[in-house]
């Protein structure tokens, strides 16, 4: 996949931050911002979809244990 280049600003300390903590596992600076960018999009996306679905479903709600019972588990 090609990739292109974002210029993110960051403060000294805050870059400092982030690079070491990359470092510490064993990543890039590149490498864990862009983890924490489309980590955090699919995080939205889907509080989005479960927000539309509530928004949808006409107040029906499920428990667990009777969701459970019904998928047979």
């Amino acid at each position: 996949m090609a990739m292109t280049a974002s210029a993110i600003r960051f403060a000294p300390e805050e870059k400092e931050w982030i690079a070491s903590f990359a470092e510490m596992n064993g990543t890039t600076f590149s490498a864990q911002v862009r983890q924490w960018a489309l980590e955090r999009l699919e995080d939205e996306m889907d509080a989005r979809d479960l927000a539309q679905a509530i928004a949808e479903d006409g107040g029906e709600r499920v428990g667990w244990d009777e969701a459970k019972r019904e998928l047979g588990l």
